[in-house]
């Protein structure tokens, strides 16, 4: 996982989060650390805004998006773009 694409002018980043282990999916673990991301984005690094994007197909990592609070944007031909504000 990474917070990356940070502007601290904007005050808005990016999250980006892959899980490659099938054993560590489904157990709330990607849930728990995007919780965490987000709130050192907002409380640490003074973000107002984060961003994130799913490979359209990717619909297990949507519903945990989803979950954490970050709204849908927008879709393309390929990926589906969310946004949390705080």
């Amino acid at each position: 996982m990474q917070l990356k694409q940070i502007d601290y002018d904007k005050k808005e980043c990016a999250l980006s989060i892959h899980m490659q282990n099938d054993y560590a999916k489904g157990k709330g673990y990607g849930t728990k650390a995007e919780q965490i991301a987000i709130k050192y984005a907002f409380d640490e690094l003074g973000m107002n805004v984060v961003n994130a994007d799913t490979v359209e197909k990717n619909i297990r990592s949507q519903h945990v998006i989803e979950k954490v609070g970050f709204n849908f944007i927008k879709e393309d031909d390929c990926f589906k773009y969310y946004r949390i504000q705080r």
